[in-house]
């Protein structure tokens, strides 16, 4: 059963008003200790005394005081709720409360002094609800202790809680967010569309990518990562989402012209969201791993679920930052190129899926390949990456995999041909974006980045990466070089066949 005493500070310096919504707070929470205080050195006086759950305070001209002691409070409690309660005209404005982490906000009117114990109340229920569900301490998800944009939603797609930088990210205030659709954020309808069937059956984590509607012109992409903590005792999913912003990337355009180079700020772009956007956050995960994981001796299977979804999130991120890493450094291919056989490139690719290859029973045929002018471990990972998603996206057959290539003149084609699940020629273009994943089943792992990896490198060599596709029959990705790039150095040897 929940322990509905609470500990709640009234900070204001009106006692007149101070013992009214006395009154009335000790009348809605009668079990509860309501604490006065009329100055900061009295707040801090409660503070020590022991854990506080809430504290109500009127501003009037004192609003950085209030929020800076607010966020001394949550250093040591960072559950505690924080309202505002004043006169009309004295109340911070909308745009002045983005980014505190206010968590209601009333006038000081007659319904005023009704309506706040009630909101307060239910907020405070609803937190100890989830303290009790959760036995792992997630508070500190929802305060400025964790870095970057995050969120809590429910299985109905609405915002439970959100971090101070989420707040600053759409700037509203968290007492305007809480209750809203996040689905309204994502500014494509498609994408609305998608987010609305992914969350009527999500799995237990998912990862979502779109434009985000926010007060900046530049329409950002954002990414979210969602992972279940639990859920509610009325049964309803409890999802913590962490937001990334990925715009440097999703922007970093490529001329259509193949032999372009990436211009210099985008490589800044990358080295930003590097050290800023996707370092942060996963560093905190890699803590709270490590917290979680010091719990499991005396653990509950709630802990051990718990740890599990903290470290699954954190090797997601992982695997953004080596994606992301790996795309940077493409830049790199023109400090050394050699004349290489693309048939050793495809050995070493198939080596390194061998386990991959065996499991699944592929099968993987080539012809002879000519020899390129290449960096060569850059070029196996292209190979390997077309190979494998060939190999993931195959359905219910066994895959089978084709390797062919066409030398004249003018071009050299070297053409991946494979038995899958094929891809909408709608998506032709997306698939090359970075963390844009055509299938969003949960089966087929991965973050997106494979094929925006490959057409980099593959542009950095002079070449172009196309597909055709037929949903349900398979898909055929082309690599394309012209020009002094396709001089070759003839093979010998017949056909030759792998079998896994």
């Amino acid at each position: 059963m929940l322990n509905n005493k609470y500990r709640i500070i009234l900070f204001d310096g009106d006692k007149h008003g101070r013992a009214l919504l006395g009154l009335a707070l000790r009348s809605a929470l009668p079990n509860s200790e309501v604490l006065d205080a009329s100055s900061a050195v009295e707040v801090a006086h409660h503070i020590s005394a022991g854990p506080v759950d809430a504290i109500v305070a009127d501003p009037v001209a004192r609003f950085g005081e209030v929020i800076s002691i607010t966020l001394d409070i949550r250093k040591r409690y960072p559950a505690c709720l924080c309202w505002l309660f004043s006169g009309e005209g004295s109340l911070p404005s909308l745009r002045d409360c983005v980014g505190r982490g206010i968590d209601g906000r009333f006038a000081k009117t007659s319904s005023g002094f009704l309506e706040l114990p009630k909101s307060l109340l239910l907020r405070l229920q609803w937190f100890g609800e989830l303290k009790e569900r959760l036995p792992v301490d997630n508070t500190a998800l929802f305060s400025s202790i964790f870095p970057g944009a995050t969120c809590l939603v429910s299985d109905d797609g609405n915002l439970l809680m959100v971090s101070e930088e989420f707040e600053r990210l759409v700037e509203q205030p968290r007492f305007g967010l809480v209750g809203q659709p996040l689905v309204q954020f994502w500014l494509d309808e498609e994408k609305r569309e998608e987010w609305n069937s992914r969350i009527a059956r999500p799995p237990r984590s998912w990862d979502f990518v779109g434009r985000f509607r926010c007060s900046r012109s530049d329409k950002p992409v954002m990414a979210i990562s969602l992972r279940m903590l639990g859920s509610e005792p009325s049964g309803r999913k409890l999802w913590a989402g962490s937001m990334t912003d990925v715009s440097g990337l999703a922007n970093a355009g490529v001329s259509s012209e193949p032999n372009t180079h990436f211009v210099s700020n985008d490589a800044e772009q990358i080295a930003f969201a590097l050290s800023h956007d996707l370092q942060a956050p996963l560093n905190s995960l890699a803590s709270h791993a490590q917290t979680l994981t010091s719990a499991l001796q005396d653990g509950t299977p709630e802990v051990l679920a718990a740890a599990h979804e903290v470290y699954g999130l954190t090797r997601r991120m992982q695997q953004m930052l080596d994606g992301i890493l790996d795309y940077s450094l493409v830049n790199s291919l023109d400090e050394k190129r050699d004349i290489v056989s693309l048939d050793s490139v495809l050995e070493e690719a198939t080596a390194n899926l061998r386990s991959m290859i065996d499991d699944s029973g592929a099968t993987i045929e080539s012809q002879p390949l000519p020899a390129l002018a290449i960096a060569r471990p850059q070029m196996a990972q292209v190979f390997q990456n077309l190979i494998s998603n060939a190999i993931k996206f195959r359905g219910a057959r066994i895959p089978r995999i084709r390797i062919s290539s066409v030398e004249t003149g003018e071009y050299l084609r070297v053409r991946f041909e494979d038995n899958g699940i094929g891809i909408d020629p709608s998506e032709f273009d997306k698939i090359f974006e970075m963390f844009y994943r055509a299938h969003k089943d949960s089966s087929y792992a991965g973050i997106g980045a494979g094929l925006a990896i490959s057409r980099r490198i593959v542009r950095a060599h002079g070449g172009e990466i196309t597909v055709e596709s037929t949903t349900g029959r398979g898909s055929c990705f082309t690599l394309q070089f012209r020009g002094a790039a396709v001089r070759t150095i003839p093979q010998a040897g017949s056909a030759q066949e792998a079998v896994g």
